[in-house]
């Protein structure tokens, strides 16, 4: 995928603090990985041999990894993250995993994507639109913005429910974590019909929102 990586994968032996190791754990932990929550999703959005992908928000390569491994030795996948610390876990990782030379990262912003105008056959993006908040929207354009006509996005997040109380329950919860930022950190920040519309605004068809373990949503569409 031309002009989109900034560094190749290599491995990284760094220490990580407290904080981001916690990050690392709720990412990568085991049960996560029992639930085999990016395998479906990549099964839903079609991920195969030869696609270029750009992983959104790639954070410790848990959505890249099995990324690259789905669309093999000549497909590719550029993941782009504000945390170098988290992109040298990606980076450790896929050297681990023997997927390094599919993926290139940068460490960059999602608005605007350091990716050029329709590269991508495939978005992924896990777990990062409650973090943008007000962003989220600009975020989703720019997910459609590096996708080829017929390209397809995949997204998952926390999903804002109608049981105010269950809602508070869940958010003081993930306050009480280490890696948190505390009371003010908001993650069911999006309904359903709130995503859904801001991705018929960025200009997505084919819209497919499915709630997934009770206060999470997964959803694909296609440019």
């Amino acid at each position: 995928m031309p002009n989109i990586g900034q560094s190749n994968i290599g491995q990284s032996n760094t220490a990580h603090s407290p904080e981001i190791a916690e990050t690392v754990y709720r990412l990568d932990g085991p049960l996560r990985w029992a639930l085999g929550e990016v395998q479906d999703l990549l099964r839903a959005v079609g991920a195969g041999p030869g696609q270029q992908v750009v992983d959104v928000g790639a954070g410790t390569g848990y959505a890249a990894v099995p990324a690259a491994r789905a669309v093999g030795p000549q497909g590719s996948v550029h993941c782009v993250d504000g945390s170098p610390e988290l992109l040298d876990v990606l980076a450790a990782r896929a050297a681990r995993e023997g997927v390094a030379d599919r993926l290139t990262r940068t460490v960059g912003p999602v608005v605007p994507l350091p990716v050029d105008d329709g590269r991508a056959d495939l978005v992924i993006s896990t777990y990062v639109l409650h973090e943008l908040a007000d962003d989220a929207p600009a975020a989703i354009a720019e997910m459609h913005r590096v996708l080829r006509p017929g390209g397809r996005v995949a997204l998952a997040d926390y999903r804002k429910t109608a049981d105010r109380e269950r809602n508070r329950e869940i958010e003081a919860w993930y306050a009480r974590q280490p890696d948190g930022a505390g009371p003010e950190e908001v993650h069911l920040r999006f309904s359903l019909g709130e995503l859904e519309e801001m991705l018929r605004a960025a200009g997505f068809q084919r819209i497919e929102l499915r709630t997934w373990h009770d206060f999470h949503v997964h959803a694909t569409a296609e440019k």
